[in-house]
């Protein structure tokens, strides 16, 4: 770690209670400064703070005139009037559901009936989709003609700031989705607890979709927090052309991202025949930084600009991300900092600073929440945890404990305060003489292997099965991969060995979320 990595204060917010509190703090704060900016046509659209405020306030009116204390569903590719439409439903007293945008038929229907809801708000695409269902709808591709209407009418919602104001479904690995409920409060403290921890010098490109709390929340919510510009990129396939038209200083990811910038850069080095020289410039550049001589944006000019020349955060989250990629990423100039969520608690738990962070951590634990570690469990107490599951009273009661939210995940928190997982629970292998094996440790271990992009390891006849995708230079690399579990082996104790190992020539089955669909792997063999 750095010299200047040490602990210090948290960053002073206002603590707020409710959306509304954090609309009015943006028009008070920030009236005149740009918000949201996007792309139509290939021409640029800003929307000041002071916009957002009444386009939300007057679409709220709307809402809150012709529909009271509803379940309004909101499915649609990321967009600026999804954002306007997700703060008016829950502003004018009525609960948002958030829809996956990549839902099929079958689903939506399913999804629609288990939240109870009534109302679809939805954007052109899913047209249809809709238009044979029997439910009441609103196309949010031109919100003109509400938010017009909404003017003539008063805006004014007495908040309760505890009761339930939005519905994710979780993206589960495994099992039926569960459909977690949050209040206003449960969100804003985590805002406020978050953001005390890290906060984002410069603009923000969004990249992430917003029906998952992660990309809406944290990717969203919180910058407008900061006051600062939020570039909402349309579509992943320009992402790299966005963050190099606006220059972020932080964008927030999941590891599916950062893997792929990996694989992009050494492919533009490869095929400039720069690769050689990066793997010099990399490891003399960190032999600088040692004695506190910085040169990576002279070494790495050229691949900085790749993402605006700008680029000094990624926030990465929602699945496991190997610190190889924190340190490779590093030493071209730019910090990874992992941090650790889940969606019953509103998302965040935790997340390294600016300043003060550890490799292979998932950083400090974020502002008014407590965290316990029970028989090796990592369980959450504080303002952010959910609600519940709606309308499953058993199986809230199955996680809520105490007023501890029980999440599943294992791991531990170091003497500095930094929380490790280590693990999720109904992950781990039990071999028939009783051992307890976690199949992320493992996993951990051999993803320090150049040769490897993915792997997991499951049990087949009693024994240790490694399932791996190589990297491209790797790609059925039998013999290569044969000799290097016969390394890993070596030191290992019999029944932590790995039996065998099988090579794909695909990325893993992965859900919305871009994490690994463990049960489909192993059904695949």
């Amino acid at each position: 770690m750095r010299k200047n990595n040490c602990n210090y204060e948290y960053y002073n917010h206002l603590k707020i209670n409710n959306l509304e509190e954090l609309l009015y703090l943006g028009l008070k704060s920030h009236a005149d400064s740009v918000a949201f900016s996007y792309n139509v046509n290939d021409i640029k659209i800003n929307k000041t703070y002071r916009e957002v405020y009444f386009d939300v306030t007057n679409l709220s009116s709307y809402f809150n005139k012709h529909y009271k204390k509803k379940h309004i569903a909101l499915i649609g590719e990321n967009s600026y009037n999804w954002i306007i439409t997700f703060f008016a439903i829950i502003l004018s007293g009525n609960v948002c559901v958030v829809i996956d945008k990549d839902v099929d038929s079958n689903d939506l229907i399913s999804l629609l009936k288990k939240s109870d809801t009534k109302i679809i708000c939805y954007s052109e695409y899913y047209d249809s989709y809709i238009k044979n269902l029997k439910y009441q709808t609103i196309p949010i591709d031109n919100l003109d003609k509400y938010i017009s209407e909404g003017i003539l009418y008063e805006y004014h919602y007495d908040i309760d700031s505890d009761k339930e104001a939005v519905i994710f479904f979780t993206s589960g690995t495994t099992g039926a989705n569960k459909a977690v409920v949050l209040s206003q409060k449960n969100m804003a403290r985590d805002i406020y607890g978050a953001s005390s921890l890290f906060k984002p010098d410069g603009t923000v490109v969004s990249v992430l979709p917003f029906h998952h709390a992660f990309g809406i929340i944290t990717g969203i919510l919180k910058p407008f927090y900061y006051g600062k510009e939020i570039f909402l990129n349309g579509s992943l396939k320009n992402v790299l052309r966005d963050l190099k038209e606006n220059k972020p200083d932080t964008i927030f990811v999941v590891p599916a991202f950062v893997e792929t910038f990996y694989r992009q850069i050494w492919k533009m080095a490869r095929n400039k025949h720069k690769d050689k020289l990066l793997k010099y410039s990399l490891k003399f550049s960190n032999s600088l930084l040692k004695i506190n001589v910085d040169l990576r944006k002279v070494l790495f000019k050229e691949i900085l600009e790749e993402f605006g020349g700008n680029l000094h955060y990624i926030i990465c989250g929602g699945a496991y991300l190997d610190k190889k990629y924190v340190k490779w990423f590093r030493g071209l100039g730019i910090e990874i900092l992992n941090g650790y969520g889940i969606t019953e608690c509103s998302p965040v738990v935790s997340v390294n600073r600016n300043h003060y962070y550890k490799d292979g951590s998932v950083g400090q634990i974020c502002r008014d929440v407590e965290v316990k570690i029970i028989d090796g469990e990592v369980c959450v107490k504080g303002d952010i945890v959910m609600k519940g599951y709606y309308k499953d009273k058993k199986a809230t009661n199955e996680v809520i404990k105490d007023g501890y939210f029980y999440t599943g995940d294992l791991g531990y928190i170091d003497n500095e305060g930094f929380l490790y997982i280590t693990g999720r629970k109904k992950n781990i292998i039990i071999l028939s003489n009783g051992e307890n094996i976690s199949p992320e440790y493992v996993e951990s271990e051999l993803l320090k292997d150049k040769g490897i992009m993915e792997v997991i390891v499951y049990e087949e006849g009693n024994k240790l099965v490694a399932s791996i995708y190589p990297t491209e230079e790797y790609l059925g690399n039998q013999e290569y991969f044969d000799s290097l579990i016969y390394k890993y082996n070596h030191n290992k104790p019999k029944n932590h060995q790995i039996a065998f190992v099988k090579l794909r020539v695909k990325e893993f089955p992965k859900n919305n979320n871009k994490k690994i669909l463990r049960n489909k792997v192993r059904e695949e063999g």
